[in-house]
């Protein structure tokens, strides 16, 4: 554990909560906007429809899906829209919107994900900022932009991408320049869609590199808010404890300086073979809230838990390549608030508690 870190991180708590200008609670209604992840692995995709159905009878009213580019456009045979498309009654735009009736829908329409490209294959090897690749993004942008409808409130234009630049910094110039351009389009056709670049917490402001760092920074330069995945785990994919939420949210909130945090994903195993448990992981919901309101929701207007629903034992182990007592498999296949068979664990109540508090 990083001592230093978190003196620092106490420190900037106790100075957000003594100012007005950079931190501490906003004037304003506690109105934040609440999301789970629903992906359901290998199952029907025909589930998705209960699965949605449950975020929103639980209150949610957000909700997080993505496309990556190469899933909607697949290079020289045109595109496949079905990801976003009104054909889509499972997890299509317009079902998030009309059907289930969420408000705040996040897609992220990936050109990079993790540490992979995630563009068509006939241009994947040239560099973001060819202008083909420029221009082909925005005929993309071209093909979504009728499925925006007005719940859609942001759309990142990557996942995790400090993952890659870790290994390709030398790229991240040229994303930046291809990102900036994209923003900037999908503001011609909606200029209320706020767009941004998902990084991990620690590209952000943990324990990347100093040069992943800076590279984070400059992508989120000019976008219009700052996109986080956030589990805060140590090696082996031990969980810190639940409390570690407070010194983090507090380095996040001031290091955005200003700018509105988008939790793309926001989790915490519950797996006994990491050290954790059910009640660190209830704990970790419950922390998640006093902080929240603490920041307010103008500084943190969305958060999306990760997930509600372990994936099965198949899927963990298809993902992770990885059998049941392994760190890797253990934490995906503990992040569920619910059991893969929907039996309840403690967050599960945690979540739904504090959303009965906020209401709908």
């Amino acid at each position: 554990m990083n001592f230093p870190r978190l003196a620092i991180a106490a420190a900037l708590i106790m100075m957000l909560s003594a100012c007005g200008g950079g931190g501490g609670s906003d004037s304003t209604a506690f109105n934040p906007v609440v999301s789970m992840n629903a992906n359901i692995g290998s199952e029907s995709i025909t589930n998705y429809t209960a699965e949605y159905n449950a975020i929103y009878t639980a209150g949610a009213r957000g909700a997080q899906t993505a496309a990556p580019w190469s899933s909607l456009e697949t290079g020289t045979t045109g595109y496949t829209l079905f990801m976003v498309n009104d054909a889509n009654t499972y997890f299509g735009l317009n079902a998030l919107a009309a059907t289930y009736g969420f408000t705040s829908i996040l897609i992220n329409i990936p050109i990079v994900a993790i540490d992979k490209r995630t563009m068509p294959s006939d241009i994947s090897g040239l560099a973001f900022d060819d202008p083909t690749v420029i221009s082909r993004y925005r005929a993309l942008i071209d093909n979504v932009a009728p499925f925006l409808n007005s719940s859609v409130k942001y759309i990142s234009l990557g996942n995790e991408v400090d993952t890659y630049f870790n290994s390709n910094g030398g790229e991240a110039a040229a994303y930046k320049a291809l990102i900036e351009d994209a923003r900037a389009y999908i503001h011609t056709y909606n200029p209320n869609i706020k767009v941004g670049v998902t990084t991990t917490f620690d590209g952000f402001v943990g324990n990347a590199s100093a040069q992943t760092k800076s590279d984070v920074a400059s992508l989120n330069a000019n976008m219009d808010v700052i996109i986080l995945t956030y589990y805060p785990t140590g090696a082996l994919f031990v969980p810190r404890d639940p409390s570690t939420v407070g010194t983090d949210m507090a380095l996040m909130v001031a290091t955005a300086a200003g700018k509105p945090l988008v939790m793309q994903e926001w989790g915490y195993p519950s797996s006994t073979v990491l050290l954790s448990t059910e009640q660190m992981q209830a704990d970790f919901i419950t922390n998640t809230f006093t902080y929240w309101k603490m920041y307010g929701s103008n500084r943190i207007p969305y958060i999306s838990f990760f997930k509600r629903r372990d994936w099965s034992t198949t899927d963990c182990a298809t993902m992770t390549s990885q059998s049941a007592g392994q760190p890797f498999y253990e934490f995906m296949c503990s992040l569920g608030l619910l059991n893969n068979d929907t039996s309840p664990k403690l967050a599960y109540s945690s979540l739904t508690t504090e959303l009965l508090n906020i209401g709908p």
